[in-house]
C-alpha cells in the first residue's frame, strides 16, 4: 500500500470501499440462471411482472410500477406528482446526482438545501429558515422569493412557520 511523506497529510491510503458486493446465492442463482436461459434479461419479462403484481397485493393497491433504477423511479415519482417545467424542487445538499438529474428531466429545478450534520438527512431548521425567509404564499402556491414557484402546496405546518 502506498503511503505519504511524514508530515504530508493522513496516513497510507485506504483500499476503496465497495458500493455494492452481488450475493446471488439460493433461489436468486436459479432465477438469474432462468433469466439468462430465456432472454428475459431486461426491465420486462415475467419475473418483473411477478414482482409488480406481488409488491402491489402487499401494499393493497391495483397496480405496482417496477422501474430499471433509482433515478427511473425518481423521475416517475416526479411526474406523477405533477412537478412541471419551472417548478422548483428542494433537495438535500448531500446526495447523488440522480435526484438533480430527475428533477432536470422534467424541465424543474433543484434548490439544496443544507443537511443536518449528525444525521446528514435534510436538515429540518434549515428547511424552516428557507421556507420563512426565501418563500411566500402567492394564490396557493409556494414560491422562491429569489426564483420560480416551488413544486408544492404549503402545508399548514410550514405556513404558520412563515407568518
Amino acid at each position: 500500500m502506498p503511503s505519504r511523506a511524514p508530515g504530508s497529510g493522513p496516513g497510507p491510503l485506504a483500499s476503496p470501499v465497495p458500493l455494492c458486493v452481488p450475493n446471488i446465492g439460493g433461489n436468486e442463482r436459479t432465477y438469474v440462471e432462468q433469466c439468462l436461459t430465456t432472454g428475459w434479461v431486461s426491465s420486462v419479462g415475467p419475473f418483473v411482472e411477478r414482482f409488480e403484481r406481488e409488491f402491489a397485493a402487499a401494499l393493497g393497491v391495483a397496480h405496482a410500477v417496477a422501474t430499471n433504477s433509482g433515478t427511473a423511479a425518481l423521475h416517475t415519482a416526479l411526474l406523477l406528482a405533477g412537478v412541471r417545467r419551472g417548478d422548483e424542487v428542494i433537495l438535500p445538499s448531500l446526495t447523488f446526482i440522480a435526484p438533480a438529474n430527475a428533477v432536470r428531466y422534467v424541465g424543474a429545478w433543484p434548490t439544496f438545501v443544507d443537511v443536518d450534520q449528525d444525521y446528514w438527512q435534510l436538515d429540518p431548521g434549515e428547511l424552516s429558515a428557507f421556507l420563512r425567509d426565501d418563500c411566500k404564499v402567492s394564490a396557493g402556491e409556494l414560491h422562491n422569493r429569489h426564483s420560480t414557484p416551488v413544486t408544492c402546496q404549503p402545508s399548514r405546518r410550514s405556513q404558520s412557520s412563515m407568518d
